[in-house]
């Protein structure tokens, strides 16, 4: 009887409930995120910067003898490559996230009015631990050379935000989620909380948790980077949305997040444009952070490096001077619980 008993116990016991954010088990990097939408002729394309790094030929001068002698050495510079294809151009192929194949003009035909395209990173298919955060029906495009692609925005037909990054959160052994930061993170007037100092005449408007406006600031840095350039998540100075944009209580978001999992990461210090988030199921987390924001040409740590794109549109030129569509700098509101203002005198 006793044995009967404690059969029966374990039967009826439920399992530990698994955290909906839970980490799955993924390979591969993660599928780049693109704003998918027909221009007015009617085509669907897909226009970026490609940086690589390349080997060139630097000449310099040198005293020898008393006499000035030029040489040449090899150094390593960042270029771009610009981008500009439709869809079947890529020659890639095309799927629904559930599996089901798609000719490039279904695929075109399915993204034209705006949604979300999924493109693999590394030119082969995603794996499918990715795609659980995706509706069965978002098309997902294999193709080479978008992996660390820089998407035009900022003005019509382009999506309004920089693409952001889906990013895979994980506890290390110690039970703790660190994420790679920007140690010198531009936070454009955003705020998340404690005091706030402007040079200049400070131009500000304060409604109720809000701050809307307002010069660049001198922030406060908060919790340095560790050696590795990664910071607990807890000391993370962000904002959490859910994919519709309501926001989410940062208490609750990192109790979602301490075992880690999926998120989508924004790409600049704003909310991204709707098309991005389309595809993506109600329960996953968009973080607003401007210490989770690398620019163009510069290393980013949730990119992995891929193939090279195909023929370009134009030649490489400097990393210096890319000709980059870039959003203009416009204060978003963030809340906070409190703000100190102090003027300071010119």
């Amino acid at each position: 009887m006793l044995t009967s008993l404690l059969v029966a116990a374990a039967v009826a016991a439920p399992a530990a409930p698994v955290p909906k954010d839970a980490a799955p088990h993924v390979t591969g990097p993660a599928p780049r995120v693109v704003a998918a939408k027909a221009e007015p002729s009617g085509g669907v394309w897909v226009t970026a910067h490609v940086y690589q790094k390349q080997k060139v030929q630097q000449n310099f001068f040198v005293v020898e003898n008393g006499k000035q002698v030029m040489k040449t050495q090899e150094v390593e510079q960042v270029t771009s490559q610009y981008v500009r294809k439709s869809l079947a151009d890529f020659g890639g192929n095309f799927a629904t996230a559930d599996g089901t194949p798609l000719s490039a003009e279904a695929a075109t035909q399915r993204v034209k009015d705006g949604a979300t395209l999924l493109v693999t990173a590394d030119g082969k298919p995603v794996d499918a631990g990715w795609l659980r955060t995706v509706h069965g029906d978002t098309v997902v495009m294999t193709a080479d050379g978008l992996g660390e692609a820089y998407f035009v925005c900022g003005h019509d037909p382009y999506p309004s935000t920089p693409s952001p990054r889906l990013v895979l959160l994980a506890a290390d052994d110690k039970g703790e989620v660190r994420v790679p930061v920007n140690p010198n993170p531009n936070v454009n007037g955003v705020y998340y909380g404690g005091k706030a100092r402007f040079r200049g005449n400070a131009n500000i408007m304060i409604e109720g948790d809000a701050m809307i406006g307002g010069a660049p600031a001198v922030a406060d840095p908060g919790t340095p980077a560790g050696a590795d350039g990664k910071k607990p998540l807890t000391d993370l100075k962000f904002d959490a949305y859910d994919v519709t944009g309501k926001l989410v209580n940062k208490g609750e978001a990192l109790e979602r997040l301490k075992a880690g999992g999926m998120v989508i990461v924004a790409g600049d210090y704003r909310f991204p444009d709707a098309n991005y988030l389309k595809a993506f199921r109600d329960d996953v987390l968009v973080i607003v952070s401007p210490e989770l924001v690398f620019q163009p040409g510069q290393p980013n740590p949730f990119d992995r490096a891929t193939a090279k794109p195909g023929a370009p549109a134009a030649k490489p030129v400097p990393v210096a001077q890319p000709a980059i569509q870039i959003a203009p700098a416009i204060a978003a509101p963030a809340v906070i619980k409190r703000v100190q203002v102090q003027q300071i005198e010119k």
